[in-house]
């Protein structure tokens, strides 16, 4: 099948070639978590272009070097899951999150911001915000930048219940991931849900702080599948249009048919 790389809207077989042998070179992806442990050795060979710590100390916020530092081990997971799907990646580290693995609404948009002025095409967030409609809006601003600048966001659910409305998964311009167990390779899908799709989270092998390894559960460690599924697509399509991705992969995911 030949592939024109000019394609703005590819059919449903040209996306399917595009997730088989897309590589991933040419995409970034940023990750804003706990920062990642960039001397792990399952992250060896790790393409990491952008390594900032985005901090506030109750007055300013800062912003300087991760130096490879991950300040709870989520971030490292996440790395390596994304990495698992796409070796050939370009990452970016944007730590948002503290010791504990909290944040701040702000300071996470404020490391959103900088990861959309620095060319990521994707935005893997695996958290979720819950609690007053105040920080809808928060959420709302950065997440429609986002996507007026072609930029794609993939979140997490709550790993509670997908129902549970936390930001910024239940926006629609946003890819929800909830946590499913299923070979990696797999995608599901189910329509007319805020948090459709769902792929490997249960019972998964990721990195950890001081080069060790965990079994984790959560959908933090299935978004990073979809992430790297649409860098696939876009290291195959560069000018795909943005709203094109969503869909696109709804319908090459198997359907997803619940108990």
């Amino acid at each position: 099948m030949k592939i024109d790389p000019e394609t703005v809207w590819p059919t449903l077989d040209q996306a399917r070639l595009a997730l088989a042998e897309g590589d991933g070179a040419n995409v970034k992806v940023a990750i804003i978590d706990s920062g990642i442990e960039s001397s792990h050795p399952l992250l060896k060979g790790m393409n990491l272009a952008d390594d900032v710590v985005v901090s506030c100390d109750g007055m300013n916020i800062n912003f300087e070097e991760g130096r490879g530092h991950d300040v709870y081990g989520h971030g490292t997971a996440v790395a390596g899951v994304l990495l698992d799907e796409v070796p050939d990646v370009t990452v970016g580290s944007f730590r948002a999150l503290d010791p504990r693995n909290r944040s701040r609404s702000f300071v996470i948009a404020e490391a959103v911001h900088l990861a959309i002025s620095r060319g990521y095409q994707v935005i893997n967030c695996s958290f979720g915000c819950r609690g007053q409609p105040k920080y809808v809006m928060e959420y709302k601003e950065w997440v429609d930048l986002a996507y007026l600048n072609g930029v794609q966001i993939v979140a997490a659910c709550s790993n509670l219940e997908s129902g549970i409305r936390e930001w910024p998964a239940y926006f629609p311009s946003v890819l929800g991931v909830r946590a499913i167990d299923c070979a990696p390779d797999e995608l599901f899908h189910q329509p007319r849900q805020m948090i459709s799709f769902m792929a490997k989270g249960e019972r998964v092998k990721v990195p950890w702080l001081d080069g060790s390894t965990k079994i984790e559960t959560g959908s933090s460690f299935a978004a990073p599948r979809i992430s790297g599924k649409i860098a696939r697509l876009l290291s195959v399509f560069p000018n795909i249009e943005t709203g094109a991705i969503k869909p696109l992969l709804a319908n090459l995911a198997a359907p997803y048919r619940p108990g």
